[in-house]
């Protein structure tokens, strides 16, 4: 099944050499993930292809009526609550952001609460909100989000979703310097992140991506061009 284009591109890459072409030799893999813990290598499967450091990101999915007053995933239903949510409620922590995913009660919108380290305003912890449009359960827009979220250190970090194929299982998305692993989880789009091939005067960002299956296989390697909606 080939990866369907949401607005932006997906342009198929020929091998994935590029992608390691494409980081520095005096780029380091971190060392924990945006909540302090300390950043791991994937070791359930070996994933085909890739060749440089690979640090697995968090992932939890709670039913929405289950969901605990006290975690992030609580705090983003309660800042979305103009969408209720329904079905399962997806949390992913990674090196430069946090998110959290679930779909409107309405079954027309897909929901995202983004988070990065760089210091917001007031007491708000979200440094944006994301509305997908879904027709017939497609998602129609990645809905890049870049306006407010950045880096500690200030720099700008991209959030969108990648709507796997059916027989996918990881995704995963060239950084400086290492690969970030994303477990797909309930069914629901992938949510992730980038901090390089960011144009903010043009409101867009490309994300590398790679499909695994559950036994590490390569389904496919391509990069999405995004842009923010208008």
């Amino acid at each position: 099944m080939s990866a369907r284009p949401v607005l932006g591109s997906l342009v198929a890459v020929a091998a994935l050499v590029a992608m390691a072409a494409a980081c520095t030799g005096d780029d380091k893999p971190p060392a924990q993930l945006i909540d302090g813990t300390p950043a791991e290598r994937p070791s359930a499967v070996t994933l085909e292809g890739i060749a440089e450091d690979q640090i697995a990101t968090m992932v939890d999915a709670v039913v929405a009526r289950r969901v605990a007053p006290a975690t992030r995933a609580a705090q983003c239903l309660r800042r979305a609550r103009d969408h209720a949510a329904v079905g399962p409620v997806v949390a992913r922590i990674g090196v430069n952001g946090e998110s959290v995913t679930f779909r409107a009660s309405s079954g027309q919108s897909l929901i995202a609460c983004d988070r990065a380290a760089g210091a917001i305003e007031g007491r708000e912890v979200w440094c944006g909100i994301a509305v997908g449009r879904l027709e017939h359960e497609r998602l129609q827009d990645p809905r890049l989000d870049l306006a407010g979220c950045r880096t500690a250190a200030a720099d700008p970090v991209a959030f969108a979703w990648i709507e796997p194929g059916r027989a996918t299982r990881y995704v995963t998305v060239g950084q400086p310097g290492f690969t970030e692993v994303y477990r797909v989880a309930s069914g629901l789009p992938v949510r992730v992140t980038t901090t390089s091939d960011i144009e903010q005067e043009g409101s867009r960002a490309s994300f590398r991506i790679t499909e695994h299956d559950r036994d590490g296989r390569l389904l496919r390697a391509y990069t999405l061009d995004a842009r923010v909606a208008g």
